[in-house]
Parts: C-alpha cells; structure tokens; sequence
C-alpha cells in the first residue's frame, strides 16, 4: 500500500458490473481499499510487461471505512 505522503495522481476507470463487485468482495475481505487492490494489479501487470520496472514498496496499513460508496 502507498504512503499517505506519496505524491498520487487521481484516475477514475470504468469497470463492468462483474470486476466492480470482485474487487469489492477482495477489498472488504482484505481491509484494504479497492484503490489499493487496482494499484497492485497496475504494478503486477507493469512488472510482467516491463522487467525494469520496481513498484513502491508496500506499507502495511488497514482500511478503517469504506473509501467509497458501493
């Protein structure tokens, strides 16, 4: 997970009903936001297709609500 004093830069995607409602199901039985979850799998997917590229080290940390409404 990032650092709150990490420079971020808001994205919004589209997500059909299926891949909205897997990544809420994960995130909630991680306790971790779903942002979390799209920023592991932007790193795992830019780790596979370039192998030059290093993610941020995680922080572990745990979400205390919901980041957004369902």
């Amino acid at each position: 997970m990032y650092t709150r004093g990490e420079r971020m830069k808001r994205t919004n995607i589209y997500l059909n009903e299926k891949q909205h409602q897997k990544l809420h199901e994960q995130a909630e039985k991680e306790g971790v936001p779903v942002a979390e979850l799209v920023r592991r799998a932007v790193d795992a997917f830019l780790m596979w297709y370039d192998p030059t590229y290093h993610p941020t080290p995680p922080t572990p940390q745990t979400r205390k609500s919901h980041s957004s409404p369902a």
